[in-house]
Protein backbone atom coordinates (compact mmCIF):
# COMPACT_ATOMS: atom_id res chain seq x y z
CA UNK A 1 0.00 0.00 0.00
CA UNK A 2 2.63 2.54 1.04
CA UNK A 3 4.57 2.16 -2.19
CA UNK A 4 1.76 4.14 -3.84
CA UNK A 5 1.34 6.84 -1.19
CA UNK A 6 3.49 9.42 -2.94
CA UNK A 7 1.57 8.96 -6.19
CA UNK A 8 -1.74 9.23 -4.36
CA UNK A 9 -0.75 12.40 -2.51
CA UNK A 10 0.49 14.14 -5.63
CA UNK A 11 -2.61 13.13 -7.55
CA UNK A 12 -4.84 15.14 -5.24
CA UNK A 13 -7.24 12.97 -3.24
CA UNK A 14 -7.89 9.36 -2.43
CA UNK A 15 -9.23 7.09 0.29
CA UNK A 16 -6.74 4.82 2.03
CA UNK A 17 -8.54 2.19 4.11
CA UNK A 18 -11.18 4.75 5.02
CA UNK A 19 -8.72 7.53 5.84
CA UNK A 20 -8.82 10.81 3.94
CA UNK A 21 -5.63 11.58 2.03
CA UNK A 22 -6.00 14.82 0.08
CA UNK A 23 -2.77 16.78 -0.04
CA UNK A 24 -2.89 17.03 3.73
CA UNK A 25 -6.45 18.36 4.14
CA UNK A 26 -9.25 16.53 5.93
CA UNK A 27 -12.86 17.28 5.01
CA UNK A 28 -13.99 20.28 7.05
CA UNK A 29 -17.53 20.55 5.72
CA UNK A 30 -19.06 18.92 8.79
CA UNK A 31 -17.39 21.35 11.20
CA UNK A 32 -19.59 22.23 14.16
CA UNK A 33 -19.80 25.87 15.09
CA UNK A 34 -18.82 25.13 18.67
CA UNK A 35 -15.85 22.86 17.79
CA UNK A 36 -14.03 22.02 20.99
CA UNK A 37 -11.95 19.23 22.40
CA UNK A 38 -8.28 18.77 23.23
CA UNK A 39 -5.66 17.89 20.65
CA UNK A 40 -2.70 16.03 22.18
CA UNK A 41 0.33 15.80 19.92
CA UNK A 42 3.29 13.63 20.83
CA UNK A 43 6.30 15.72 19.83
CA UNK A 44 9.47 13.67 19.20
CA UNK A 45 12.03 16.01 20.76
CA UNK A 46 12.44 19.01 23.05
CA UNK A 47 11.23 22.55 22.43
CA UNK A 48 13.31 25.71 22.61
CA UNK A 49 12.54 29.04 24.35
CA UNK A 50 9.06 30.56 24.16
CA UNK A 51 10.52 33.95 23.27
CA UNK A 52 10.12 34.20 19.48
CA UNK A 53 13.25 36.20 18.57
CA UNK A 54 15.37 33.78 20.61
CA UNK A 55 13.44 30.65 19.65
CA UNK A 56 14.69 27.97 17.27
CA UNK A 57 13.15 24.82 15.82
CA UNK A 58 10.03 23.56 14.09
CA UNK A 59 8.61 21.95 17.20
CA UNK A 60 8.86 25.20 19.14
CA UNK A 61 7.36 27.16 16.26
CA UNK A 62 4.28 24.94 16.46
CA UNK A 63 3.58 26.47 19.87
CA UNK A 64 4.98 30.00 19.53
CA UNK A 65 3.06 30.88 16.38
CA UNK A 66 -0.16 30.02 18.22
CA UNK A 67 0.74 32.16 21.26
CA UNK A 68 2.23 35.06 19.30
CA UNK A 69 1.48 36.83 16.02
CA UNK A 70 3.74 38.65 13.61
CA UNK A 71 2.82 41.44 11.27
CA UNK A 72 2.11 38.69 8.75
CA UNK A 73 1.86 34.91 8.91
CA UNK A 74 1.80 32.06 6.41
CA UNK A 75 -1.50 30.87 4.99
CA UNK A 76 -1.45 27.20 5.99
CA UNK A 77 -5.08 26.38 5.33
CA UNK A 78 -4.73 25.90 1.55
CA UNK A 79 -2.63 22.74 1.23
CA UNK A 80 -3.36 22.25 -2.46
CA UNK A 81 -1.04 25.09 -3.50
CA UNK A 82 2.59 24.50 -4.47
CA UNK A 83 3.95 26.76 -1.73
CA UNK A 84 2.65 28.80 1.18
CA UNK A 85 2.07 32.54 0.77
CA UNK A 86 1.64 35.38 3.24
CA UNK A 87 -1.62 36.40 4.88
CA UNK A 88 -2.44 39.41 7.08
CA UNK A 89 -1.98 39.03 10.84
CA UNK A 90 -1.34 42.01 13.11
CA UNK A 91 -1.00 44.05 9.92
CA UNK A 92 -4.34 43.93 8.14
CA UNK A 93 -2.61 45.18 4.95
CA UNK A 94 0.74 46.45 3.74
CA UNK A 95 2.32 48.19 0.77
CA UNK A 96 5.80 48.14 -0.74
CA UNK A 97 7.30 51.22 -2.39
CA UNK A 98 8.21 51.21 -6.08
CA UNK A 99 11.90 50.91 -5.26
CA UNK A 100 11.19 47.82 -3.13
CA UNK A 101 12.72 49.30 0.01
CA UNK A 102 9.91 50.81 2.12
CA UNK A 103 7.26 48.60 3.73
CA UNK A 104 4.24 50.35 5.23
CA UNK A 105 2.04 48.23 7.51
CA UNK A 106 -1.55 49.19 8.34
CA UNK A 107 -2.08 47.65 11.77
CA UNK A 108 -5.29 46.20 13.17
CA UNK A 109 -7.14 48.34 15.67
CA UNK A 110 -8.41 47.13 19.01
CA UNK A 111 -5.96 44.22 19.36
CA UNK A 112 -4.76 43.38 22.88
CA UNK A 113 -2.15 41.04 24.23
CA UNK A 114 -3.26 38.24 26.55
CA UNK A 115 -2.35 40.47 29.53
CA UNK A 116 -4.52 43.33 28.26
CA UNK A 117 -1.70 45.46 26.83
CA UNK A 118 -2.87 47.26 23.66
CA UNK A 119 -1.07 46.52 20.41
CA UNK A 120 -0.16 49.50 18.23
CA UNK A 121 2.68 50.91 16.11
CA UNK A 122 4.74 51.88 19.17
CA UNK A 123 4.62 48.26 20.32
CA UNK A 124 5.52 47.01 16.85
CA UNK A 125 8.57 49.28 16.80
CA UNK A 126 9.50 48.25 20.34
CA UNK A 127 9.51 44.60 19.25
CA UNK A 128 11.53 45.25 16.08
CA UNK A 129 14.03 47.41 17.97
CA UNK A 130 14.53 44.54 20.40
CA UNK A 131 16.27 42.48 17.72
CA UNK A 132 17.46 45.13 15.23
CA UNK A 133 18.42 48.36 17.05
CA UNK A 134 21.49 48.19 19.32
CA UNK A 135 20.67 51.63 20.74
CA UNK A 136 17.30 50.52 22.12
CA UNK A 137 17.20 49.75 25.88
CA UNK A 138 15.38 46.46 25.21
CA UNK A 139 17.89 45.34 22.53
CA UNK A 140 18.87 41.69 22.85
CA UNK A 141 22.07 40.58 21.12
CA UNK A 142 21.04 36.91 21.18
CA UNK A 143 17.76 37.78 19.46
CA UNK A 144 19.74 39.74 16.89
CA UNK A 145 22.01 36.74 16.28
CA UNK A 146 19.04 34.42 15.67
CA UNK A 147 17.26 36.98 13.47
CA UNK A 148 20.35 38.32 11.73
CA UNK A 149 19.15 36.87 8.41
CA UNK A 150 16.10 39.18 8.69
CA UNK A 151 17.37 42.13 10.72
CA UNK A 152 20.48 42.69 8.59
CA UNK A 153 18.29 44.11 5.82
CA UNK A 154 16.57 46.70 8.06
CA UNK A 155 17.86 50.26 7.75
CA UNK A 156 15.23 51.89 9.98
CA UNK A 157 11.81 51.51 11.58
CA UNK A 158 9.32 54.33 12.21
CA UNK A 159 5.97 54.93 13.87
CA UNK A 160 3.95 56.84 11.28
CA UNK A 161 0.88 57.06 13.49
CA UNK A 162 -0.83 54.90 16.11
CA UNK A 163 -1.79 52.23 13.62
CA UNK A 164 0.82 52.66 10.86
CA UNK A 165 4.31 51.17 11.09
CA UNK A 166 7.08 51.64 8.52
CA UNK A 167 10.22 49.61 7.83
CA UNK A 168 12.90 50.77 5.39
CA UNK A 169 15.37 48.23 4.00
CA UNK A 170 18.98 48.75 3.01
CA UNK A 171 18.25 47.47 -0.51
CA UNK A 172 15.39 45.86 -2.43
CA UNK A 173 14.74 42.31 -1.23
CA UNK A 174 11.50 40.90 -2.58
CA UNK A 175 11.60 37.83 -0.34
CA UNK A 176 12.43 39.76 2.82
CA UNK A 177 8.99 39.81 4.42
CA UNK A 178 8.47 36.10 3.88
CA UNK A 179 11.90 35.03 5.14
CA UNK A 180 10.61 36.25 8.50
CA UNK A 181 8.37 33.17 8.44
CA UNK A 182 11.16 31.13 9.95
CA UNK A 183 11.35 28.76 12.89
CA UNK A 184 14.84 29.79 14.01
CA UNK A 185 14.48 33.43 14.91
CA UNK A 186 10.86 34.61 14.73
CA UNK A 187 9.86 38.32 14.41
CA UNK A 188 6.62 37.87 16.34
CA UNK A 189 5.29 40.32 18.90
CA UNK A 190 5.63 39.89 22.66
CA UNK A 191 3.96 42.05 25.31
CA UNK A 192 6.26 44.90 26.41
CA UNK A 193 4.42 44.88 29.74
CA UNK A 194 5.33 41.24 30.30
CA UNK A 195 8.93 42.01 29.38
CA UNK A 196 9.06 44.88 31.87
CA UNK A 197 7.93 42.46 34.59
CA UNK A 198 10.04 39.41 33.69
CA UNK A 199 12.94 40.78 31.60
CA UNK A 200 14.94 38.82 29.06
CA UNK A 201 15.91 36.20 31.61
CA UNK A 202 12.38 34.99 32.43
CA UNK A 203 10.12 36.23 29.63
CA UNK A 204 10.25 32.80 27.93
CA UNK A 205 8.74 31.28 31.10
CA UNK A 206 5.84 33.76 30.94
CA UNK A 207 5.01 34.06 27.23
CA UNK A 208 2.36 36.68 26.43
CA UNK A 209 1.29 37.30 22.85
CA UNK A 210 -1.80 38.22 20.85
CA UNK A 211 -2.34 34.81 19.26
CA UNK A 212 -5.32 32.44 19.09
CA UNK A 213 -4.06 30.42 22.07
CA UNK A 214 -2.87 31.48 25.52
CA UNK A 215 -0.06 29.87 27.46
CA UNK A 216 -1.17 27.77 30.44
CA UNK A 217 1.71 25.60 31.58
CA UNK A 218 5.05 24.13 30.55
CA UNK A 219 6.97 21.30 32.15
CA UNK A 220 10.34 21.27 30.39
CA UNK A 221 10.94 18.11 28.32
CA UNK A 222 7.53 16.77 29.33
CA UNK A 223 4.51 18.80 28.25
CA UNK A 224 3.14 22.19 27.11
CA UNK A 225 -0.52 23.22 27.50
CA UNK A 226 -2.23 26.06 25.62
CA UNK A 227 -5.87 27.14 25.85
CA UNK A 228 -8.06 28.90 23.33
CA UNK A 229 -8.03 32.70 23.43
CA UNK A 230 -11.70 33.62 23.29
CA UNK A 231 -10.78 37.29 22.84
CA UNK A 232 -8.72 36.68 19.72
CA UNK A 233 -9.12 39.38 17.08
CA UNK A 234 -9.52 36.84 14.28
CA UNK A 235 -11.55 33.67 13.89
CA UNK A 236 -11.31 31.89 17.26
CA UNK A 237 -9.76 28.44 17.40
CA UNK A 238 -12.16 25.53 17.53
CA UNK A 239 -10.08 23.53 20.01
CA UNK A 240 -10.43 24.17 23.72
CA UNK A 241 -6.87 23.09 24.45
CA UNK A 242 -3.70 22.25 22.54
CA UNK A 243 -1.28 19.91 24.34
CA UNK A 244 2.27 19.08 23.24
CA UNK A 245 3.52 15.94 24.97
CA UNK A 246 7.16 14.96 24.48
CA UNK A 247 7.67 11.27 23.66
CA UNK A 248 11.06 10.61 22.12
CA UNK A 249 10.81 6.85 21.60
CA UNK A 250 8.98 5.98 18.34
CA UNK A 251 7.40 2.77 19.63
CA UNK A 252 6.12 4.53 22.75
CA UNK A 253 4.49 7.23 20.62
CA UNK A 254 2.62 4.67 18.55
CA UNK A 255 1.57 2.74 21.65
CA UNK A 256 0.24 5.94 23.22
CA UNK A 257 -1.76 6.67 20.05
CA UNK A 258 -3.31 3.23 20.03
CA UNK A 259 -4.10 3.53 23.75
CA UNK A 260 -5.91 6.83 23.22
CA UNK A 261 -3.47 8.78 25.40
CA UNK A 262 -2.67 11.07 22.45
CA UNK A 263 -4.51 11.77 19.22
CA UNK A 264 -1.79 13.11 16.92
CA UNK A 265 1.57 11.68 15.89
CA UNK A 266 4.19 13.16 13.61
CA UNK A 267 7.36 11.24 12.78
CA UNK A 268 5.42 7.94 12.91
CA UNK A 269 7.33 4.69 12.66
CA UNK A 270 7.34 4.20 8.91
CA UNK A 271 6.78 0.45 8.95
CA UNK A 272 3.73 0.98 11.20
CA UNK A 273 1.93 3.52 9.01
CA UNK A 274 0.10 0.94 6.89
CA UNK A 275 -1.08 -0.92 9.99
CA UNK A 276 -2.33 2.30 11.60
CA UNK A 277 -4.30 3.23 8.49
CA UNK A 278 -5.82 -0.26 8.39
CA UNK A 279 -6.85 0.22 12.02
CA UNK A 280 -8.80 3.35 11.12
CA UNK A 281 -6.32 6.09 11.96
CA UNK A 282 -6.10 9.00 9.54
CA UNK A 283 -2.98 9.68 7.48
CA UNK A 284 -2.09 13.05 5.95
CA UNK A 285 0.85 13.74 3.63
CA UNK A 286 2.14 17.03 2.21
CA UNK A 287 4.61 16.79 -0.72
CA UNK A 288 5.26 20.55 -0.77
CA UNK A 289 6.93 20.94 2.62
CA UNK A 290 9.83 23.40 2.14
CA UNK A 291 12.66 21.43 3.69
CA UNK A 292 15.62 19.34 2.61
CA UNK A 293 17.19 16.74 4.87
CA UNK A 294 20.90 16.90 4.20
CA UNK A 295 24.45 16.45 5.39
CA UNK A 296 26.71 19.50 5.23
CA UNK A 297 30.36 18.96 4.40
CA UNK A 298 32.93 20.66 6.61
CA UNK A 299 35.06 22.54 4.09
CA UNK A 300 37.82 22.82 6.74
CA UNK A 301 38.11 19.04 7.20
CA UNK A 302 41.42 17.83 5.69
CA UNK A 303 40.02 14.87 3.74
CA UNK A 304 36.98 16.79 2.49
CA UNK A 305 39.03 19.59 1.00
CA UNK A 306 39.45 17.24 -1.96
CA UNK A 307 36.36 17.71 -4.18
CA UNK A 308 36.75 14.14 -5.47
CA UNK A 309 35.97 12.82 -2.00
CA UNK A 310 32.89 15.03 -1.73
CA UNK A 311 31.68 13.90 -5.14
CA UNK A 312 32.31 10.26 -4.28
CA UNK A 313 30.18 10.53 -1.15
CA UNK A 314 27.31 12.00 -3.17
CA UNK A 315 27.59 9.23 -5.75
CA UNK A 316 27.71 6.51 -3.09
CA UNK A 317 24.33 7.36 -1.47
CA UNK A 318 21.30 5.48 -2.75
CA UNK A 319 18.75 8.22 -2.14
CA UNK A 320 15.98 6.39 -3.97
CA UNK A 321 16.58 3.51 -1.59
CA UNK A 322 16.16 5.83 1.39
CA UNK A 323 12.84 7.12 0.03
CA UNK A 324 11.61 3.64 -0.85
CA UNK A 325 12.92 1.41 1.93
CA UNK A 326 13.33 3.76 4.90
CA UNK A 327 10.65 6.42 4.41
CA UNK A 328 8.24 3.93 2.79
CA UNK A 329 6.79 6.43 0.35
CA UNK A 330 6.59 9.39 2.76
CA UNK A 331 9.50 11.24 1.16
CA UNK A 332 11.33 11.89 -2.11
CA UNK A 333 15.00 11.55 -3.01
CA UNK A 334 16.67 14.95 -3.36
CA UNK A 335 19.93 15.96 -5.05
CA UNK A 336 19.98 19.75 -4.63
CA UNK A 337 19.72 22.44 -2.00
CA UNK A 338 16.59 24.11 -3.42
CA UNK A 339 13.70 22.62 -1.50
CA UNK A 340 10.20 21.70 -2.52
CA UNK A 341 7.52 24.16 -1.48
CA UNK A 342 9.25 27.13 -3.13
CA UNK A 343 8.89 28.76 -6.54
CA UNK A 344 12.46 27.85 -7.60
CA UNK A 345 12.30 24.11 -6.88
CA UNK A 346 13.28 21.69 -9.67
CA UNK A 347 11.90 18.21 -8.85
CA UNK A 348 13.91 16.62 -11.68
CA UNK A 349 17.35 17.90 -10.66
CA UNK A 350 19.71 14.92 -10.26
CA UNK A 351 23.45 15.43 -10.82
CA UNK A 352 24.42 12.35 -8.80
CA UNK A 353 22.62 9.12 -9.72
CA UNK A 354 23.54 6.23 -7.47
CA UNK A 355 26.94 5.03 -8.71
CA UNK A 356 29.00 3.15 -6.10
CA UNK A 357 31.57 1.98 -8.67
CA UNK A 358 32.11 5.54 -9.84
CA UNK A 359 32.47 6.59 -6.22
CA UNK A 360 35.15 3.95 -5.65
CA UNK A 361 37.07 5.17 -8.69
CA UNK A 362 37.06 8.77 -7.46
CA UNK A 363 38.16 7.70 -4.00
CA UNK A 364 41.03 5.72 -5.55
CA UNK A 365 42.10 8.84 -7.48
CA UNK A 366 42.07 10.76 -4.19
CA UNK A 367 44.32 8.17 -2.53
CA UNK A 368 41.71 6.10 -0.73
CA UNK A 369 41.59 3.09 -3.06
CA UNK A 370 42.24 0.68 -0.21
CA UNK A 371 39.79 2.30 2.19
CA UNK A 372 41.09 3.75 5.40
CA UNK A 373 39.01 6.93 5.25
CA UNK A 374 37.25 7.51 8.55
CA UNK A 375 34.79 10.39 8.90
CA UNK A 376 32.74 11.68 11.83
CA UNK A 377 29.09 12.51 11.11
CA UNK A 378 27.25 14.45 13.84
CA UNK A 379 23.49 13.77 13.99
CA UNK A 380 20.62 14.45 16.37
CA UNK A 381 17.91 12.46 18.11
CA UNK A 382 14.59 13.30 16.47
CA UNK A 383 12.66 10.14 17.19
CA UNK A 384 13.71 8.37 13.98
CA UNK A 385 16.27 5.92 15.39
CA UNK A 386 18.86 7.35 12.96
CA UNK A 387 17.28 5.35 10.13
CA UNK A 388 18.44 7.41 7.15
CA UNK A 389 21.80 8.23 8.69
CA UNK A 390 22.49 4.52 9.22
CA UNK A 391 21.54 3.93 5.59
CA UNK A 392 24.18 6.48 4.58
CA UNK A 393 26.65 4.76 6.88
CA UNK A 394 26.03 1.39 5.17
CA UNK A 395 26.27 2.88 1.66
CA UNK A 396 29.56 4.58 2.42
CA UNK A 397 30.94 1.41 3.99
CA UNK A 398 30.40 -0.30 0.63
CA UNK A 399 32.79 2.14 -1.06
CA UNK A 400 35.42 2.04 1.69
CA UNK A 401 34.43 4.94 3.95
CA UNK A 402 33.99 4.31 7.66
CA UNK A 403 31.34 6.81 8.81
CA UNK A 404 31.17 7.24 12.56
CA UNK A 405 27.78 8.47 13.81
CA UNK A 406 27.83 10.74 16.85
CA UNK A 407 24.29 11.39 18.11
CA UNK A 408 23.27 14.22 20.45
CA UNK A 409 20.01 15.19 22.12
CA UNK A 410 18.19 17.68 19.88
CA UNK A 411 18.58 20.92 21.87
CA UNK A 412 22.20 20.06 22.73
CA UNK A 413 22.86 19.35 19.08
CA UNK A 414 21.22 22.59 17.96
CA UNK A 415 23.39 24.67 20.25
CA UNK A 416 26.52 23.00 18.90
CA UNK A 417 25.33 23.08 15.29
CA UNK A 418 24.80 26.85 15.41
CA UNK A 419 28.49 27.30 16.29
CA UNK A 420 29.73 25.61 13.11
CA UNK A 421 31.78 22.44 12.73
CA UNK A 422 35.27 22.06 14.18
CA UNK A 423 37.89 20.53 11.87
CA UNK A 424 37.53 17.14 13.53
CA UNK A 425 33.92 16.76 12.35
CA UNK A 426 33.50 15.88 8.67
CA UNK A 427 29.74 16.31 8.30
CA UNK A 428 26.64 17.15 10.27
CA UNK A 429 22.95 16.67 9.55
CA UNK A 430 19.97 18.96 9.36
CA UNK A 431 16.51 19.22 7.86
CA UNK A 432 15.51 22.78 7.01
CA UNK A 433 14.05 25.17 4.47
CA UNK A 434 11.75 28.16 4.04
CA UNK A 435 8.71 28.85 1.90
CA UNK A 436 10.94 31.02 -0.32
CA UNK A 437 14.18 29.88 -2.00
CA UNK A 438 16.33 32.43 -0.19
CA UNK A 439 16.79 29.81 2.54
CA UNK A 440 19.45 28.25 0.30
CA UNK A 441 21.35 31.54 0.53
CA UNK A 442 20.88 31.54 4.31
CA UNK A 443 22.60 28.15 4.44
CA UNK A 444 25.41 28.90 1.98
CA UNK A 445 26.34 32.62 1.85
CA UNK A 446 29.90 33.60 2.73
CA UNK A 447 28.67 36.15 5.29
CA UNK A 448 26.41 33.58 6.97
CA UNK A 449 29.19 31.70 8.73
CA UNK A 450 28.54 31.32 12.49
CA UNK A 451 27.81 33.36 14.52
CA UNK A 452 26.23 35.40 11.71
CA UNK A 453 24.23 32.55 10.19
CA UNK A 454 23.79 28.82 9.79
CA UNK A 455 26.51 28.10 7.19
CA UNK A 456 28.33 25.89 9.68
CA UNK A 457 30.26 23.93 7.05
CA UNK A 458 32.18 27.10 6.16
CA UNK A 459 31.28 26.99 2.47
CA UNK A 460 31.95 30.18 0.50
CA UNK A 461 31.70 31.16 -3.17
CA UNK A 462 31.35 34.84 -3.96
CA UNK A 463 30.00 34.08 -7.44
CA UNK A 464 27.12 32.20 -5.82
CA UNK A 465 26.48 35.10 -3.46
CA UNK A 466 26.32 37.45 -6.44
CA UNK A 467 23.58 35.30 -7.97
CA UNK A 468 21.60 35.53 -4.74
CA UNK A 469 21.93 39.30 -4.75
CA UNK A 470 20.49 39.43 -8.24
CA UNK A 471 17.66 37.03 -7.36
CA UNK A 472 16.35 38.96 -4.37
CA UNK A 473 16.32 42.25 -6.25
CA UNK A 474 13.99 41.08 -9.00
CA UNK A 475 10.21 40.85 -8.70
CA UNK A 476 10.15 38.45 -11.64
CA UNK A 477 9.98 34.97 -10.10
CA UNK A 478 10.84 33.30 -13.41
CA UNK A 479 14.08 35.29 -13.61
CA UNK A 480 14.80 34.70 -9.93
CA UNK A 481 14.27 30.97 -10.49
CA UNK A 482 16.98 30.91 -13.16
CA UNK A 483 19.40 32.64 -10.82
CA UNK A 484 18.67 30.33 -7.89
CA UNK A 485 19.00 27.23 -10.04
CA UNK A 486 22.36 28.38 -11.35
CA UNK A 487 23.52 28.98 -7.79
CA UNK A 488 22.32 25.50 -6.84
CA UNK A 489 24.16 23.98 -9.82
CA UNK A 490 27.45 25.58 -8.76
CA UNK A 491 26.98 24.52 -5.11
CA UNK A 492 26.25 20.91 -6.03
CA UNK A 493 28.21 20.25 -9.25
CA UNK A 494 31.29 22.49 -9.04
CA UNK A 495 31.79 23.02 -5.30
CA UNK A 496 29.94 19.92 -4.03
CA UNK A 497 29.35 21.43 -0.60
CA UNK A 498 26.42 19.27 0.62
CA UNK A 499 24.81 15.85 0.49
CA UNK A 500 21.07 16.44 0.04
CA UNK A 501 19.26 13.18 0.77
CA UNK A 502 15.49 13.58 0.79
CA UNK A 503 12.50 15.83 1.17
CA UNK A 504 9.92 14.68 3.68
CA UNK A 505 6.17 14.71 3.17
CA UNK A 506 5.54 15.16 6.89
CA UNK A 507 3.24 12.20 7.52
CA UNK A 508 0.75 12.96 10.27
CA UNK A 509 -1.32 10.21 11.88
CA UNK A 510 -4.51 11.33 13.62
CA UNK A 511 -7.11 9.57 15.74
CA UNK A 512 -10.44 9.08 13.93
CA UNK A 513 -12.17 11.76 16.05
CA UNK A 514 -9.80 14.56 15.03
CA UNK A 515 -11.55 16.67 12.41
CA UNK A 516 -10.56 19.57 10.20
CA UNK A 517 -6.78 19.19 10.50
CA UNK A 518 -4.77 20.62 7.59
CA UNK A 519 -1.25 19.45 6.80
CA UNK A 520 -0.02 22.70 5.23
CA UNK A 521 3.12 23.50 3.28
CA UNK A 522 5.36 24.02 6.29
CA UNK A 523 6.75 22.22 9.31
CA UNK A 524 4.22 23.87 11.61
CA UNK A 525 0.43 23.83 11.46
CA UNK A 526 -2.60 26.03 11.98
CA UNK A 527 -4.25 24.74 15.15
CA UNK A 528 -7.18 27.13 14.83
CA UNK A 529 -8.65 24.82 12.17
CA UNK A 530 -9.09 21.36 13.78
CA UNK A 531 -11.38 20.17 16.53
CA UNK A 532 -11.81 16.88 18.40
CA UNK A 533 -15.12 15.10 18.66
CA UNK A 534 -15.63 13.78 22.18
Amino acid sequence: MLRSLRTVALAGAATVAGAALALGALDTKAAKAEGGGTLIWSIPAAMSLFDPPQSCGWLTKNATHMIFDGLVELELGKPEKGWATLRPALAESWTVSEDGMTYTFNLRKGVKFHDGTPFNAEVAKWNYDRFSNPDAPQYNSVANAYLNFYARWIASTRVVDEHTFEIVLTQPHYEWLQIGQSSCGQPEMISPTAWEIHGDQDIALHPVGTGPFKFVEREIDVMVILERNDDYYGEPAKLDYMVYRQITDPATRIAALRAGEINMVTEPTWDEIENLVDEGFQLLLQPNVPSVWYAAFNMKHPALQDVRVRKAINMAIDREGVAREVLRGTGKAEHGMLSAGTFAYDPDYNPYPYDPEGAKALLAEAGYGDGGLELTFEIFDYGWNEAWEKWMQRDLKKVGIDLKLEKLEWMTYLGKWLQGMPETVAMNSMGWGWSVPYWTAHATRCDHHPPNGINGGWYCNEAVDALYQQAIQTEDQAEATKLYREANRIIMEEDVAFVPVFSYHNPIVLAPNVKGFVNGQENWYDYTLPWVEE
